[in-house]
């Protein structure tokens, strides 16, 4: 009975010492190395051989595969920092050199920096979304969404820069509404479609007030209002579509 309860702390202990490892690992091979640990164990047991060398031998082991995987983990996360941060270095050389022909274009250094971190945290949002999920729905619907995000963004920052009117902030609250949502959803399938749903209701919303705000404006402004506020109600709505899609069980 004394050797059971040791072989059950022993188990528990490396499987606290497996968490270790980065999380694809765990989800591949935690499972498997934790029920080959515990049969080692008894076989040990019935053997009549001692536990304690053994177990310690194992950790170990153990503890230099965590070191390794977790160094392996390390270069793919710099090898993919290193390709975000140059693929947002390519986009962000489009607008640095048409403002070297557009006379109207008049974007300071802050404004410069602002756009080089939004192609840079949207890239780097999709690398970290994307590669832990397979569902092809999952993917598009974080390609889809994040590439309506980030236009709508870069329209509302060109819009403020030319208007200079603060509430157009309240777009960028709309994003704020989506990343909100897919914190509290941990990017599970279900709960994304959620936030991007609340983004397109939020977004409609703010379409309809700017209806009221336009009763005697000219045909030409109310149509490019609801177009524009339309078009992206429907992007992020079916952004919103994929993520359910990719959280519904194939049929068998």
């Amino acid at each position: 009975m004394a050797t059971d309860l040791a072989v059950r702390r022993y188990r528990a202990c490396y499987k606290a010492l497996l968490r270790l490892y980065p999380q694809p690992f765990q989800d591949r091979f935690g499972e498997g190395m934790a029920q080959t640990f515990h049969d080692h164990c008894r076989e040990r047991r019935n053997g009549r051989r001692g536990l304690f060398g053994f177990v310690l031998w194992i950790f170990c082991e153990t503890s230099a595969g965590i070191v390794r995987e977790n160094t392996l983990e390390m270069t793919e996360w710099r090898k993919t920092l290193l390709r975000v941060a140059l693929g947002a270095l390519a986009f962000w050389m489009v607008p640095l050199v048409a403002s070297q022909f557009v006379e109207d274009w008049h974007w300071g250094v802050g404004g410069f920096v602002f756009a080089y971190g939004m192609f840079f945290a949207t890239g780097l949002a999709y690398a970290l979304t994307a590669r832990k999920m397979g569902a092809w729905a999952y993917k598009a619907g974080v390609g889809l969404a994040l590439v309506t995000g980030f236009v709508m963004g870069w329209s509302t920052m060109v819009h403020i820069s030319e208007s200079e009117n603060p509430a157009n902030f309240v777009y960028f609250g709309v994003l704020a509404v989506g990343a909100i949502g897919a914190w509290l959803a941990r990017l599970e399938a279900r709960g994304m479609a959620r936030a991007l749903f609340a983004m397109a209701v939020t977004l409609a919303l703010v379409a309809a007030f700017s209806f009221l705000r336009l009763p005697a404006a000219p045909a030409g402004p109310v149509w490019d209002v609801g177009v524009a506020h339309g078009g992206f109600v429907l992007l992020f709505a079916a952004s919103g579509l994929l993520f359910r899609r990719a959280s519904t069980p194939p049929l068998k």
